[in-house]
């Protein structure tokens, strides 16, 4: 049988010079209309975690005091340029930023300053007093107490207020400056159980003033994070 194809080599498209390499074939330039892409920067340490007692309260509802073990992730999205350094932000910044802000919290009692259903007060003695709605009573060292301006200590309120306190602390004008157009924070009170505030980063430190005023004025809708009975008395995690 009488070979049908005359080239004996099966390479359809032979390197012209055996002795040197095939080089590779010369990328494709990006057009202005195609995706340059975009950089972004996420940390989760193990010591970006606080351990913290509270209690969700709000019409008709208060929740026993009890604790979680929360843990913080940050990420930082920038767009194609990053800065001079080779960064969108520097891991370290980010890590020694979030560890002060969870240190600043662990080991108290969140105490939501602007809730709607609880009077909260302090005491010449340094006693934060809080009469609920139910007519619960709580009488605790001022010292303990993280006085957060937040209307009810769900996790969606407080990834809020560590977004807002991270946003501070780095400066509007500086995150800016480096081109971070957003930010996400999440805060976990257990293993797949958390809540992410994500926003894009304001124009000036003013408008940030006003995004920490939006924490009480605007509050967002809370749920109890507790295991609750239904009204046939089986029990269901909200």
């Amino acid at each position: 049988n009488p070979n049908p194809n005359p080239n004996p080599n099966p390479n359809p498209n032979p390197n012209p010079n055996p002795g040197t390499p095939t080089l590779a074939p010369t990328p494709q330039r990006l057009s202005p209309e195609m995706d340059a892409g975009s950089f972004e920067v996420f940390v989760a340490k193990e010591d970006f975690k606080f351990h913290c007692a509270h209690f969700v309260t709000f019409a008709g509802f208060r929740e026993r005091l009890h604790g979680h073990n929360y843990r913080v992730s940050v990420c930082l999205k920038g767009n194609q340029a990053l800065g001079h350094d080779g960064y969108v932000v520097d891991f370290g910044d980010i890590k020694k930023t979030t560890r002060k802000l969870c240190k600043a919290l662990n080991e108290h009692f969140i105490c939501p300053c602007h809730s709607d259903v609880m009077n909260v007060s302090e005491t010449e003695a340094g006693q934060v007093e809080l009469t609920c709605e139910d007519g619960s009573f709580f009488s605790i060292p001022r010292g303990d107490c993280a006085m957060l301006p937040l209307v009810h200590s769900t996790a969606e309120e407080l990834a809020r207020y560590l977004w807002c306190e991270l946003a501070g602390e780095f400066g509007v004008a500086w995150l800016r400056a480096r081109n971070v157009e957003r930010m996400e924070v999440t805060v976990s009170e257990a293993a797949a159980q958390q809540a992410v505030f994500r926003c894009a980063v304001p124009a000036d430190a003013a408008a940030l003033e006003g995004m920490k005023r939006s924490l009480y004025e605007d509050p967002l809708p809370p749920r109890p994070c507790r295991e609750c009975e239904d009204d046939e008395g089986e029990d269901f995690r909200l």
